[in-house]
């Protein structure tokens, strides 16, 4: 994320849940409390890669003016964030069996994948029998557009978004184009992706596209092979 090179982030400790505030320090600086009781790194790791992906994400610009946030696409957002996060702890598990910030806590790796494993495997994550995307999505968008933090639809919808953001080519960086628009989120949710998708460089927009066919029910386009 070059575009955030001298962004700074300071964490802290919160008691009601992770949360990246929305005014900044003094000093300008993110900040991000989170959750935690102990040296639970993969909780830790868990709460603050979601709310670093809404720094990357551009959330404050959902702010239409000092005291009203836009939260039509809010929902998706924190859809996003919650694969981002489970993303985070599979590539954590490899980082820390190889590189472990501290030797001692190399046998910590396989916390990170367990953790990832046991929220995955929760049984709202999963779709309902003989359900599609496109079905459950149109049974449940508008209750995510009235509260985006209703978090067992957001989390199932992630685990439908975890193997394309793993598998695609620019999609980490394709975050950092989403929300990027100065003007205010256009209304619908397909002409929010549309612009997510504009404002994306043609590197980034594959995983756009495959994000677009999967909520729309469609078979995502076919990246073109090499010669």
């Amino acid at each position: 994320f070059p575009q955030r090179a001298d962004s700074r982030v300071t964490v802290g400790r919160g008691t009601q849940g992770p949360v990246v505030l929305l005014d900044r320090s003094a000093d300008g600086a993110y900040r991000v409390l989170l959750d935690v009781n102990g040296a639970r790194w993969d909780q830790l790791a868990y709460q603050f890669s979601h709310e670093l992906c809404h720094v990357f994400t551009n959330f404050e610009h959902r702010a239409l003016d000092a005291a009203t946030i836009d939260r039509d696409h809010q929902w998706f957002e924190e859809t996003l964030c919650e694969a981002v996060s489970l993303a985070t702890l599979d590539r954590l598990a490899v980082r820390w069996a190889e590189s472990p910030p501290h030797p001692a806590w190399r046998n910590y790796a396989p916390a990170f994948r367990e953790y990832a494993q046991q929220r995955l495997a929760e049984r709202h994550r999963q779709l309902p029998e003989g359900e599609t995307i496109e079905h459950w999505l149109a049974a449940n968008r508008e209750a995510m557009e009235r509260d985006p933090y209703l978090r067992e639809k957001n989390e199932l919808l992630a685990a439908r978004l975890l193997p394309l953001l793993e598998g695609t080519p620019g999609a980490f960086e394709a975050l950092g184009y989403l929300n990027a628009a100065n003007a205010a989120p256009p209304p619908g949710l397909p002409a929010y992706l549309a612009t997510w998708y504009d404002c994306c460089p043609p590197a980034q927009r594959p995983f756009v596209a495959q994000v677009i066919a999967l909520l729309e029910g469609r078979s995502p386009p076919q990246r073109a092979r090499p010669d």
